[in-house]
This record gives structure tokens, sequence and C-alpha cells, in this order.
């Protein structure tokens, strides 16, 4: 009797499709309800807790919405203020979560670990128009480029993934975010959650709303998971850093990193 039952579930095991498993990228600054340096998006501001519980609404929500369509993991990477923003207490059951300030040029990806990205809560690249806390990396970097092309991070990640032939799926944030990975990824699966309507103000969906445009639209994009096909940045590349001005009107020389591929350029960046 136990060897019957043992070779049933071993021929239910290989019966069984496996499903997709994603990485999420989540980020701050393009949650819905998130428009304020000063208040919203740093440890110990007025505000920062109520950013992290929409994030996290947020965050689920995504998750929910891949398990819906079959993912068989979700791997969500904490991305925001050094991978610090996020709890183990708060995220949904099913899914595990990455955390720590040492990012490795491969962004912890490999080839076949996953099948597909998903961005959540991100935002556009420095010096986007109509954005909301448009950034690349940090404040005080104005542009990056990649072989002469502007590159946030949302591209950096796509760049990475592709490398790994990882396609990017889905992204949630506010509408300028959706209009640039649409420039990468043309059939990505896209919620604004927020827009800029002028001199910092954002109009934002209602957080119930939200979270149901995200869970719907995560799931659409796990279900098309094999219709995408990755970003790809051909070697050899040159990686870019031009800064914003002092406030002593000084200016810091561009960095500049190379390698024959992305990975090698991000290396030299990283290991600075």
């Amino acid at each position: 009797m136990i060897r019957t039952i043992v070779f049933g579930l071993a021929l239910a095991a290989v019966a069984l499709p496996q499903g997709a498993k994603i990485v999420m990228v989540t980020d701050m600054e393009g949650v819905g309800g998130v428009q304020n340096w000063d208040e919203q998006v740093f440890p110990g501001q007025r505000r920062f807790e109520e950013s992290r519980k929409l994030q996290i609404g947020e965050i689920n929500a995504a998750v929910a919405g891949a398990f819906d369509a079959g993912a068989s993991r979700v791997v969500v990477w904490d991305g925001h203020d050094g991978s610090r923003s996020l709890s183990i207490l708060e995220i949904d059951r099913r899914a595990e979560l990455i955390q720590g300030k040492g990012t490795t040029p491969d962004y912890f990806f490999s080839k076949k670990l996953y099948d597909g990205v998903m961005f959540v809560g991100q935002h556009a690249m420095a010096g986007t128009k109509n954005a909301l806390l448009a950034h690349s990396q940090s404040l005080t970097i104005e542009r990056i480029t990649i072989n002469g092309k502007p590159a946030g991070e949302i591209a950096q990640t796509a760049a990475i993934a592709g490398y790994f032939d990882i396609p990017v799926i889905f992204l949630s944030g506010d509408q300028a975010a959706c209009a640039e990975i649409r420039e990468l990824q043309p059939g990505a699966e896209t919620v604004a959650v927020k827009r800029a309507i002028g001199n910092g103000s954002a109009l934002s969906l209602s957080h119930e709303r939200a979270k149901e445009l995200i869970r719907a639209h995560a799931r659409r994009a796990v279900e098309r998971v094999r219709e995408f096909k990755p970003y790809k940045i051909e070697g050899p590349v040159e990686m870019r850093f031009e800064y914003y001005p002092t406030k002593d009107g000084t200016t810091k020389p561009p960095a500049i990193y190379k390698g024959a591929t992305v990975l090698e350029a991000f290396a030299q960046w990283l290991k600075k």
C-alpha cells in the first residue's frame, strides 16, 4: 500500500505542469499615494510607515496575481532604501524575500532561474517630464546612459535580466514609469497607480482600486509570460554616469564603466 501511494504521488508530480518562476523588483517611489520626498520615502519621516503599508499592499496584490496565474515561485526583491523597507512578517506567505545591501552585478539572476521580471512601485528615470519622484539610483545623478542611450533603473534591471534571457513582463508605478517600460517592452502589462498633475502633486487611485488592477494585470502578465522577449544590449558596453552640480556650483566629472558585456560593465560600476 505504501509503495502504491508513493508511486501515485510521483506520477502526479510528473503530470503537473511547472508554473512560471517570477522575480518581483520593488521600490517605493512609484507606489500609489507616495509623492513627497520630505515626508514619505525615508525611515523616520512622518509618513514613511504609511508608505511602507501601501508598498506592501501593492506587492502582495502582484504576488497574488502571479499565483492566480499558476506561478510556481515568486521571489520579491526589496529594492528600496538599501533593501531595508520590507519584512517577511508582512509579505504574502507564498512568496520569498531578497534583502541585503550588497547587490551583485548579476542582480541575483542566472539563466533559467526565473521566467519573468515584474516591477512593483517603480519610478521613472531622472529628468523624465511629468514624472513623480523620478531619479536614477541616487538624487545626485542627473543622467545615466548605456551605449549612449538614457537608462534609468528600469532599463538597467531589464538589461541584466535580458543578459540571462529573462524578459520583463509587468510594471506598476506612475504613468511616466509605465511609458518608460513600454519603450523597452511594448507589450508589457502595466498599471499606472498615479500620475503627475503639476508642481509635484499626484493624482492617485485609491489603494483598494490599485490593488485590484495590479492583481488582475499581474495575473495577465504571468499568463502571457511565454510571449515576451528579453531586452538585449549587445557588447561592448559603456555605462556613463553624469552628475548634478553641487550646492557650491562644482560638478563631479562623469564616471564611465566599460565591459565586453552588460554584466561586465555593471561589475565595474558596483565594485567602485
